[in-house]
């Protein structure tokens, strides 16, 4: 019974916010329909009230909802749900403005989460490793041989090693470079690539710190296979 006198308020309040809305901008061409389209505005409007307690963590509804409100909150209730259908237009845009946003919000906190979490995860997760050999070529430009996934030389495995073999999920720059030994310069230059050919993720200024991915860790775990 408690949701049917909710919804009794917002009606009531709704209808009576959009005949106020259209006696405050009425004029002599105003006519009956603009009424009854003031009206269904304001109604909109009214319903979307508890929306907008929610977005501002107001327990005025609940209250009303679960028994525990004073007497006086239904008259509160009220006059939220008719102020917000007198200024109907002007709710809606707001509130949707806000939703948008907060959504948007949301999903950036979303995908910075899993930022954080996925190099855990993939850690964490047992890497593929493949049972045939890496294909061995020789490049155009110097004698170098391009093994795997086109590691070249010495120092890009031992940045995977770094990554892979560390106790930490995402590392520093200079804590790469500090345990593989290999000039800072060309530190940001292997992690650069291995970033462009997917076998290594950072999550960007200011933190930069990297970290493989899970077609790195496949790098990684058929790197140590190789030498064991």
């Amino acid at each position: 019974m408690i949701i049917y006198y909710v919804v009794g308020i917002i009606f009531l309040a709704g209808v009576m916010g959009g005949y106020v809305n259209f006696a405050l901008g009425r004029s002599a061409n105003s006519k009956l329909r603009d009424a009854w389209w003031s009206v269904v505005i304001g109604l909109g409007a009214a319903f979307l009230v508890p929306l907008f307690l929610n977005t501002i963590s107001s327990s005025l509804l609940s209250g009303i909802l679960d028994g525990s409100s004073k007497q006086a909150d239904g008259f509160v209730f009220f006059g939220f749900c008719l102020l917000g259908a007198i200024a109907s237009r002007t709710m809606i845009q707001t509130l949707t403005q806000k939703v948008l946003r907060t959504a948007e919000e949301a999903k950036r906190e979303v995908e910075k989460l899993k930022e954080e979490v996925d190099p855990i995860i993939i850690k964490e997760t047992e890497p593929e490793i493949k049972e045939t050999e890496p294909e061995i070529t020789e490049r155009s430009s110097g004698g170098d041989r391009v093994q795997g996934y086109g590691l070249v030389g010495e120092e890009p495995p031992k940045i995977i090693k770094v990554l892979g073999g560390s106790k930490y999920s995402r590392r520093t720059v200079q804590g790469i470079q500090k345990e593989a030994k290999v000039p800072l310069e060309k530190v940001y230059e292997l992690l650069s690539w291995l970033q462009m050919n997917g076998l290594a993720a950072t999550t960007g200024e200011p933190n930069n710190y990297w970290s493989l991915t899970e077609k790195g860790r496949s790098v990684f775990a058929n790197t140590i296979k190789e030498e064991a």
